[in-house]
């Protein structure tokens, strides 16, 4: 599948969560990045989205081809839809084979975004080089077909800095290391020890070179 209608008048949308374990990024993708009416796709390996996303039911597969029978299914009308695709054994060869399914629903003349939750990316590439296979085309070339990534790791210094370079809004939440606060600082100019201040649902939002600090809340 190919993703149609070229749009190069479209803006750059996709996101980066960075955070250890147990910080919030999930949270924070769901509670900031999403909206009710979205159209979402999500890479799940870790079995987080059940139930409701934004107060819509999340339909799971597990089958790469049911899944993506979905998403143009949903692709070709303009209601907001929450599709889960859950890998029995997630790998990079299965984050490919799912990022390639979303490449092919990019519409750049459609009236919504296709907003893509990528989990786990570091567990997810083949290494933390340039971007390869179609999550390097995603992050590439997925603006001017409608495609919004929103790609969530763990630390930075662990994933390809195509990720950090081409997203233009970036969270850092709270990390484990100076190591990985201050790799993080290089890339994006916000100190280590204003890092190391963060607790638990903080988080730094990045926007060009506008940076405001904020909590989820519920």
């Amino acid at each position: 599948m190919e993703p149609i209608n070229n749009n190069n008048r479209l803006s750059n949308n996709h996101a980066y969560v960075v955070g250890m374990s147990g910080s919030g990024k999930s949270s924070l993708a769901k509670k900031l990045l999403i909206l009710p009416t979205d159209q979402v796709a999500i890479y799940d390996p870790k079995r987080e989205y059940d139930g409701l996303l934004q107060g819509r039911k999340i339909r799971v597969y597990t089958h790469p081809g049911e899944f993506a029978r979905a998403m143009l299914a949903g692709r070709e009308t303009r209601q907001g839809f929450k599709i889960a695709y859950r890998p029995k054994e997630s790998s990079p060869d299965d984050f490919d084979l799912f990022c390639r399914i979303i490449w092919g629903c990019g519409n750049g003349k459609h009236t919504k975004p296709l907003k893509v939750i990528c989990e786990e990316v570091a567990e997810n590439s083949k290494g933390a080089g340039k971007a390869t296979g179609y999550h390097g085309k995603l992050l590439r070339l997925g603006r001017s077909y409608n495609i919004h990534t929103i790609n969530l790791f763990q630390r930075g210094q662990e994933v390809s800095k195509t990720i950090i370079d081409n997203c233009e809004y970036g969270y850092i939440m709270l990390t484990k290391t100076p190591k990985s606060r201050r790799y993080l600082e290089d890339l994006t100019g916000i100190s280590e020890s204003q890092q190391s201040k963060l607790q638990k649902f903080e988080y730094f939002k990045q926007f060009g070179v506008t940076v405001e600090k904020g909590k989820i809340r519920w």
